[in-house]
């Protein structure tokens, strides 16, 4: 099934309308699985102990995307996380593998005053940002790492970012903040964070590296 049929077959808001939530996508290798290394499910499980309501959806192969996108959209929610395996050029699922173009075409137009945080290596680069912007007109901004990323520091990093941030404001994340965030986690952790965000004066995105000062 298409992205575009499994969008028409749910009932699906106005892309305008969007609730302050974090929507998880995962999907690991089989080692993985086996080791029970499920980031995005602790992330789940911490927002929600913070009185967040996210909602948090496994997946195993490309062919998943298309109805996980529909029910994304449906939720109206205005975060997007994905953890998931990847390289400078692929997005890993459990299964197989798929370009940043044909991930980008996925999610073309559904991520409209969005924002999208990637918990996944090599991610954090101007390919993946060109390929997923050139989709979607008016997204808000990216975040992903630049360099590989150990699961026990990804999932204490994510959870104390997103907590700190909703900490901060429940309604509403600004660049700034996000920025003012990921550098103090890079104090912290030995992570190298790629930040692009659309900067609607100028109508361009604007990418930086934020390097980490541990």
């Amino acid at each position: 099934m298409t992205t575009k049929a499994a969008y028409s077959a749910l009932t699906v808001p106005d892309i305008q309308h969007t609730v302050p939530e974090v929507f998880i996508f995962e999907s690991l290798s089989k080692q993985d699985e086996r080791a029970k290394r499920y980031e995005g499910q602790l992330l789940s499980d911490m927002l929600r102990l913070s009185g967040k309501n996210p909602k948090y959806f496994y997946f195993q192969s490309e062919a998943e995307l298309p109805h996980l996108i529909g029910l994304f959209r449906q939720s109206q929610y205005r975060y997007l996380h994905i953890s998931s395996h990847a390289s400078d050029t692929e997005i890993g699922t459990t299964n197989g593998s798929l370009t940043y173009k044909a991930f980008a075409g996925h999610f073309a137009g559904h991520l409209k005053l969005r924002r999208l945080f990637f918990s996944a290596c090599q991610v954090g680069n101007q390919a993946f940002v060109d390929a997923v912007t050139a989709k979607n007109k008016g997204m808000h901004s990216i975040v992903a790492p630049v360099e590989d990323i150990h699961f026990h520091h990804a999932a204490a990093l994510w959870s104390s970012f997103y907590l700190s941030m909703f900490t901060e404001n429940e309604d509403a994340m600004k660049r700034a903040n996000i920025e003012k965030r990921l550098v103090a986690l890079g104090s912290l952790f030995p992570v190298d964070f790629f930040l692009a965000a659309y900067n609607a004066k100028h109508d361009k995105w604007e990418s930086q590296t934020l390097r980490r000062s541990c």
